[in-house]
Order: structure tokens, then sequence, then C-alpha cells
């Protein structure tokens, strides 16, 4: 027992030294990476669902039968499981922030001159969304083949990240597909669009949720894979990915998850120019946009609260310290994103509007 509570508080207390997390980040990150994606891409379903079932089941068993003698032996296992995580992800909360990699921002005058500036750039990401999806052509396949195009289409998006940006040195790394939950029935119910299993490297998604969630969620868990552990940082760069890929069903999710993180910040500063800046989107993302609302909308109760709280404190003793407030503290980094320049967001937002689609 005493050995499993070790194992457990060590990972934790071994990502406060600085050089061990360096150390991870450039050496066993990537080592590890290779082992376990290679477990990960040889099956299209997860597998450390089904193993951490299994688990749980002979955890139940082994106290139904054994009682008080099981305890011991579970705590080891469980401590192997947290020194686990931190092993093989759980330090990359640590890791270098993400806002250091990329430009740093250049600030407006005055608070005036920044709300506008921000409304600017919300306006132009929402005149990216009309164009985009004037080429976005939705395919009607079934769930597999659609799930395996978002896998393929993001794929090339990341690999056209710049080195510098990447949280760990793993350009060598071919990375396993993001995919279907087995539980997405109760992830649903929980408020949970997806998450990322850090024993296995696995991204999962629920696929109960409007496809064209899909490669938004799939991005965010995506970017996790690569040690991008802070939420905000998962969402910055699962866009940036989303926004560089070849596909334009892909660039037009990416532009959607922009403009849906810039109007969050938008809503809390200036609710008249967000009124205008809607009536920029064509009628067919306004519908898109409020199906996804209302199918969330449907499970608020005590167990999404519930998640919600277990999620916050989760971040919380991570070392996140807004906790799940962390999932919508991403305009800074877009803003400092905009203004790096191997990236193409700025390229993306500069070009001149689409036409008016809105009787679309």
């Amino acid at each position: 027992m005493l050995a499993g509570v070790l194992l457990g508080v060590s990972g934790r207390v071994l990502t406060e030294i600085p050089t061990i997390v360096e150390w991870h980040r450039v050496w066993l990150f990537p080592r590890l990476a290779l082992v376990l994606q290679a477990i990960n891409r040889q099956s299209a379903t997860t597998l450390g669902e089904p193993i951490l079932m299994v688990l749980i089941a002979v955890g139940a068993v082994g106290l139904f039968r054994f009682g008080s003698r099981a305890v011991a032996p579970l705590v080891l296992i469980t401590g192997l499981a947290v020194a686990g995580f931190y092993a093989s992800w759980g330090f990359a909360y640590k890791y270098q922030p993400l806002e250091r990699r990329l430009a740093a921002l250049t600030m407006a005058s005055s608070p005036e001159d920044e709300t506008a500036e921000l409304v600017a750039i919300a306006r132009r990401s929402a005149q990216l969304v009309a164009r985009s999806y004037e080429t976005a052509t939705q395919l009607e396949v079934d769930d597999a083949t659609a799930l395996a195009r978002v896998n393929a289409s993001l794929e090339s998006g990341f690999l056209r990240l710049p080195a510098a940006l990447e949280a760990a040195p793993v350009t060598g790394v071919h990375f396993g597909p993001a995919k279907r939950s087995r539980i997405s029935y109760f992830l649903s119910r929980l408020q949970v669009s997806g998450y990322f299993s850090p024993w296995l490297g696995e991204p999962q998604i629920d696929g109960e949720m409007p496809r064209s969630t899909w490669t938004r969620v799939a991005s965010h868990e995506r970017a996790h894979q690569r040690g991008f552990a802070r939420e905000n940082e998962a969402t910055v760069i699962g866009i940036i990915a989303c926004l560089s890929s070849s596909d334009p069903r892909t660039i037009y999710a990416g532009s959607v998850g922009l403009f849906l993180a810039l109007d969050l910040e938008v809503a809390r500063v200036d609710k008249d120019a967000r009124r205008e800046i809607w009536k920029l989107l064509p009628a067919g993302v306004v519908d898109q946009l409020k199906e996804e609302g209302a199918f969330w909308d449907r499970f608020n109760g005590v167990a999404s609260d519930v998640s919600e709280k277990v999620n916050d404190t989760y971040l919380k003793a991570q070392g996140v310290q807004s906790g799940t407030k962390s999932y919508s503290e991403t305009t800074r980094l877009f803003l400092q994103a905009i203004q790096t320049p191997s990236l193409p967001l700025r390229t993306l937002l500069s070009q001149d509007p689409a036409p008016d689609l809105r009787a679309k």
C-alpha cells in the first residue's frame, strides 16, 4: 500500500523539478509516443476503454471476494496507474507555455482601441467562415468514413505545424487517429465532447454529437496527443492544424472554431458589435451552430454539473489555476498566432470577404 502511495505522489512531485520536466519533454515523451502510437494505430476502435473496464471489474471482484486483503494490491495498482499517467503525459502540463513560442502580442494604446481591434478581427473571422463555407461540400457518408476523412485531413494540417511550435520534438512520430468512444452515450450526458487517454495516447470523441463538431473536437484531442496538455493551447493548436489542412471541409471547421473562440470575447466586451458580426454568417452556418447548441442543451443537469466540477478539480490539481475556465482562455493565444508569420491565420483573415450567402 505504501509503495502505491509513493508511486502516485512521486509523479506529481517530480513535475515541479524543471530539469526533470525538460528531460521528459525532450527525451522521454517522444520515445514513449513512438511506442504508444504504434499500438494506437493497430486498432480503429478504442483499446484503453475495454482495458479499463476489465481492470475495474477485476478490482470489484477482488474487493467482493477478498475484502480488506484486496485493498493494498488495489492501492499499488492505482499508484502504478498514476505514475504511468505522469510518465506518459502528465509532465506536459509543466512544459513551456505556448505563448512563448508565438509572436509577442502588440497591444493597442487604449482599452477602446483593444476592443475595436478585437471586433475587427472577429468580423474577419466571420467573413472567413462565410468564405470557407462556400467551398466546404458536406458528403453523405457513414460515421467510420467520415471520421477517417477527418483524421486524414487533420494529419496533413498537423504535419504543416512549424517544428519550433511543437510542445516536444515529435516530428518523427506517426500519430494514431482520433477514435469514436465506446462510451459516447455517457459522454453526451456528462457534456464531454471528447477526451484524451494518456496511457495509450488515444484521442477520443463523443460519436453522438453532431458531425459538424467532430473535426474541431478531434483536432483538440489530437493536439493533446502531441504534448499540448493545457486546454487553451490544445484548442489553438487544433484550430491552426485545421486551417493548415488541404481539405476545404477541415479549413471550414477550423474557421468556425476560430470564430467561436473570438465570439466569446466579443460577447463580453461589445454585444452590439457581436450582433452585427453574426449577420455576416450564412444561414446554413447559423443553423449548424444552433443544432450544436441544442444537442448539448438536452443534457444540462446534475450529471453535467458533477462532470464539470470533477474536471475543474483535476485541472487545478495539475497546476492549471483557472481549471475549466482554461478552455475559453484562448483569445490572447489566437491574437499571438495571427501575428506569427510562420502560421496561416493572418493570410486567411486578410483575404477578401465572401459574397453575401445569408440567403443560402
